[in-house]
């Protein structure tokens, strides 16, 4: 609907906007609005992302009830709305903001894009001809509100409101860079066997280093980006949007190091997030890369790009820990280089001078949350569970974002069987992160060890993808509908969802035949179905693919005993849990909370041995001092 106006609206305002409505279209004006159809739902999400990247004006309405709810999916849209304001030529019309009571834009709770133009007040919703006729003008082309005309008066009752005050009127790139002063929340590259076991944050672009002042018009562009998808909460919409102030910086200077750059490490994200893991993303990496180089060898930007491409292990671990290392010195105070070379240290082994340099880094002024967070997932991942998670809450003290509260969620789930306080964090977070695939994932398990399976499912319902793709759990959505369904007794229901599951995932297999990560699903699917003989199959293949003899090993991955349990060995799977309890310095697979509250675990309970096993863990925790909770949030 190119064209139309696009009202956004509290629900407890939607008879006020439909007279706005019914004004605007009676003066043929184009108007998207649609009170009877059900909101919420994939659909609905789409239709609305669509509908606001497509409309000509964005019209907010503000009101007490805005001001009084704090969520709501009408600050989605608010959210979109600003995001796509940064694309758009500064004086060209879009956010035209509608108050309909008292509620002033000195007050109001809005986005910074929203302030930096003028006002139109319609008390109740009154619509007068003179807002209709400046809607036609500002649709047909005429200056944005608040430019190329004088001020009107303040007073509310003339249909006008006051200019947005001068020490507001900031450019809306440079409140993002106020507000997300932090790198990227980007989780690393999956690692196929760690199904809950997560990764340090990719080595991501910050401005934890103010860079030069941008003197082109292509480098304000880059600095516009790198503040989108630099930020801790940076979203999906936001990497889109960056990527488009890419492709304008690289049109204005097809030659510029510090444009390519950008891009490298932008493509990097993306697969480090697991939101782009394509080939082609990582062939457009490298590209870029090559081409900030052949541009300035010398670029710092263009050595970072290189460095966050580099693989971890043999030479290329060697190769990229010696290139961070030349970048410290020349920036020793760059919060990226320092978090980079301590995730790199320590997937080489290097724990404690991981550790110091996250602590270096994260003691420099203002901090650095992303720091705290890297390195409480190196501690544990070296099962140092206590620390692990003391190191998560200062960051959080630094700046609570969405990542830190997630882990803290999984901490309180995991280490405490604290179900109740991980509800409480979860509520604390945005809507808009449980919809990403972490958050999601987090938020069902809490509500799936619950056994509240309408609960649970419903926190996949707002992912509107297919397939969940993260390095605690990797898989069809349909998989996880399935297990819930499947505790709460409705098992033809959850057959269906896991025959759904399984077509997902052949359909990827045909595309990549030797993911191992795709067999393991096929292999719990085909057991979960009843096909036990074509389960076993995929299982000896993974076993064989990963060079693992049961018979001989002494401690195997956590993915074997996983397989164990789907496929009725109850025997060897309550063998490799002890060892697993006797097992120290890794990432801790399971605790007793896990053990007696997951329903995975529903088909050893009968066993005395398993009882034991819980009992055992039980005690080792307790003589450990973790399975206290801490005070919460």
């Amino acid at each position: 609907m190119s064209g139309a106006v696009f009202l956004s609206y509290a629900s407890q305002d939607a008879a006020v906007a439909k007279r706005i409505c019914d004004a605007l279209r009676a003066c043929g004006i184009e108007v998207w609005f649609d009170q009877s159809e059900l909101r919420g739902g994939d659909a609905w999400d789409a239709k609305i992302r669509r509908q606001i990247k497509d409309c000509e004006l964005f019209v907010p309405i503000i009101s007490a009830n805005t001001q009084a709810r704090p969520e709501g999916y009408f600050r989605l849209e608010w959210h979109l709305a600003e995001q796509r304001s940064h694309l758009i030529a500064r004086g060209k019309p879009f956010i035209v903001p509608v108050t309909i009571d008292g509620t002033t834009d000195s007050e109001a709770l809005v986005p910074d894009a929203f302030l930096t133009v003028q006002w139109m007040r319609l008390p109740a919703g009154e619509a007068t001809a003179a807002f209709c006729d400046r809607v036609k003008s500002l649709l047909g082309g005429g200056p944005a509100a608040g430019e190329g005309r004088p001020k009107q008066p303040s007073n509310p009752k003339s249909g006008w409101g006051q200019p947005a005050s001068p020490q507001k009127r900031i450019p809306p790139w440079l409140g993002a860079v106020m507000a997300g002063f932090a790198a990227a929340v980007a989780l690393a590259i999956w690692q196929p066997w760690h199904e809950r076991a997560g990764a340090p944050l990719a080595e991501a672009p910050t401005t934890g280093v103010p860079p030069a002042t941008p003197t082109s018009d292509s480098r304000q562009l880059v600095a516009q980006a790198r503040d989108l998808f630099g930020a801790p909460d940076a979203s999906r919409d936001d990497y889109k949007l960056a990527e488009d102030l890419l492709v304008q910086a690289k049109a204005k200077d097809p030659n510029d190091a510090e444009v390519w750059a950008a891009i490298a490490q932008l493509d990097g994200m993306y697969a480090a997030r697991g939101w782009d893991v394509s080939d082609a993303r990582r062939d457009a990496q490298q590209t870029a890369t090559r081409r900030a180089l052949r541009f300035d060898p010398q670029s710092f930007e263009a050595r970072f790009a290189q460095a966050v491409l580099l693989g971890n292990g043999g030479h290329e671990g060697e190769e990229k820990t010696k290139l961070l290392r030349q970048l410290r010195q020349e920036r020793p105070h760059d919060r990226r280089v320092l978090r980079a070379l301590a995730t790199t240290l320590g997937r080489r082994g290097q724990l404690e001078e991981a550790i110091a340099l996250d602590d270096e880094s994260a003691a420099l002024p203002g901090g650095d949350p992303l720091a705290l967070y890297n390195k409480s997932l190196s501690l544990w991942f070296a099962g140092r569970t206590a620390a692990a998670e003391a190191a998560m809450r200062a960051a959080i003290a630094q700046r609570p974002f969405s990542g830190a509260l997630l882990m803290i969620v999984w901490y309180q789930t995991v280490l405490h069987g604290d179900l109740a306080g991980a509800r409480a964090t979860l509520d604390q977070i945005p809507a808009e992160s449980l919809r990403e695939d972490r958050g999601a994932f987090f938020a069902y398990y809490v509500d799936y060890l619950r056994r509240d399976a309408d609960a649970a499912i419903g926190r996949l319902w707002g992912v509107p993808r297919d397939w969940i793709n993260d390095s605690w759990y990797s898989g069809p959505k349909s998989e996880l509908v399935g297990r819930a369904l499947h505790v709460a007794g409705r098992a033809d229901a959850a057959v269906e969802q896991w025959r759904e599951a399984l077509k997902l995932v052949e359909a990827r297999l045909a595309a990549s035949p030797d993911n191992v990560r795709l067999h393991y699903n096929r292999m719990w699917l085909l057991a979960s179905l009843g096909e036990r003989e074509e389960a076993e199959r995929e299982f000896s293949l993974l076993l064989q693919i990963n060079g693992i003899d049961p018979a001989r090993a002494t401690m195997v991955p956590f993915w074997v005993t996983e397989a164990c349990v789907v496929l009725g060995r109850k025997a060897e799977a309550i063998q490799w849990l002890t060892t697993g309890l006797q097992q120290k310095g890794h990432a801790v697979d399971f605790t007793s909370f896990t053990l007696r509250l997951d329903p995975e675990w529903d088909p050893l309970r009968s066993e005395p041995a398993f009882q034991k096993l819980i009992t055992s863990a039980e005690a080792q925790e307790n003589a450990e001092g973790t399975p206290s909770p801490p005070a919460r949030l």
